[in-house]
């Protein structure tokens, strides 16, 4: 029996390879928690509302002079978390309209994208525990929801 020649293996192995990739990874989903609408929704419908008590706790302090941080600092998370209210009421009004998870992806992105630069400038500012209770109220929902959206 004859063995193949390299020069028939080689595309043979590129076909295989190309192959695994386009049907091995194609789904964005891949790896994800298995979609579920009405849970998607309510943790969207319970971020919205940790964002608007967040977003209060934030300016109630900014009107304190925003822990020891500078005017500067007050007025950026003030802003953000003005943002990060908007984003997440967005996002659960996506959610309750009955969108989907490609439907809600670049809401959902848009929301984190705000959060991360948040937590950076909360770390930098001395906040109070209200404020603190808030935050982490928040970030738990995310984290709550992040895995219908990303690994």
């Amino acid at each position: 029996m004859q063995r193949p020649t390299v020069s028939i293996l080689i595309p043979a192995l590129g076909l295989a390879v190309a192959l695994g990739c386009a049907t091995g990874s194609s789904s964005p989903a891949a790896g994800l928690t298995p979609w579920n609408q009405a849970r998607a929704t309510e943790i969207a419908r319970q971020l919205s509302a940790a964002a608007d008590a967040w977003q209060l706790a934030v300016r109630r302090e900014n009107d304190e002079q925003l822990g020891s941080g500078t005017a500067e600092e007050g007025y950026r998370l003030t802003h953000e978390a003005q943002v990060v209210s908007e984003q997440a009421r967005s996002l659960a009004g996506h959610l309750e309209a009955g969108e989907g998870r490609e439907q809600t992806l670049d809401p959902f992105r848009s929301l984190k994208e705000v959060m991360d630069d948040a937590q950076e400038d909360q770390e930098r500012s001395e906040l109070d525990q209200p404020t603190i209770a808030a935050w982490a109220k928040l970030t738990g929902l995310m984290h709550q929801i992040k895995p219908y959206y990303e690994n």
